[in-house]
């Protein structure tokens, strides 16, 4: 028996483009947990899922906490980090009837006692913005990802050693949704977890549609791969 594959997406923010992202997986069949933010105040109202729309989401996906109003966790007082993910917990599980396991920290910013509060919440775990992540976290709540749906020119040192310094294969995994897929190909041949995240209105305005669903169909039914939400990872991980 070959070694455990695991696919898993997260999407951040709560944004109404989720819906169109929404259809996406699933046509697909790939599985993902929505961190939504259900005030964030990065956007206009208007621009957020409404809670019509976020019940509707959870039928289909898991839907995490991502804060109450998106404020960068380590930049508040602690009362104020812990009101924000203690409240969204409580507010998304009202709202679907449903328990909500998984924390996603807003900008990727945490320490120890955040931790300890998300924790302290709760949730089993929590998802970082950390990238080139490969294997089941060993700490459910620093849970890292392996690509996100974007080309962050902070990757650079990492894309160059993930091309093992060859020029070539360096300038083609430049491009995230190139990387995306040799990422793809390195897990399925040493195993482990393929997690890929982003946010819907950061693919809307980079016009990563049509890369986004290319990845996706490669993605998609492959055998000897299990496709799971973040909290069945973490589900996986304890076994």
């Amino acid at each position: 028996m070959g070694k455990q594959v695991i696919v898993t997406t997260s999407w951040d923010d709560g944004h109404k483009l989720d819906l169109k992202l929404a259809k996406l997986l699933k046509k697909y069949e790939i599985r993902g947990t929505f961190y939504i933010s259900p005030k964030n105040r990065e956007f206009r109202k208007e621009d957020l899922l409404s809670d019509e729309e976020i019940i509707k989401q959870s039928r289909d996906f898991e839907i995490g906490a991502h804060t109450i109003t998106h404020p960068r966790l380590n930049k508040v007082s602690e009362k104020q980090a812990f009101t924000e993910i203690i409240e969204s917990k409580e507010y998304l599980e009202n709202l679907i009837k449903k328990e909500v396991r998984c924390f996603c920290y807003p900008g990727g910013k945490y320490n120890d006692k955040i931790k300890e509060q998300v924790k302290e919440a709760g949730f089993v775990g929590a998802r970082t913005i950390k990238r080139f992540c490969f294997q089941y976290p060993s700490d459910p709540l620093v849970f890292g990802t392996a690509i996100q749906a974007y080309n962050n020119i902070l990757d650079m040192p990492k894309i160059l050693k993930f091309s093992k310094f060859n020029p070539l294969e360096f300038y083609k995994n430049l491009y995230w949704e190139h990387r995306a897929k040799r990422m793809f190909d390195h897990v399925i041949k040493i195993g482990g977890v393929y997690h890929l995240w982003g946010h819907s209105w950061e693919i809307e305005k980079n016009h990563y549609w049509h890369y986004l669903e290319n990845l996706l169909l490669y993605m998609s039914n492959r055998k000897n791969v299990k496709y799971l939400t973040n909290s069945e990872v973490l589900n996986e991980s304890r076994h």
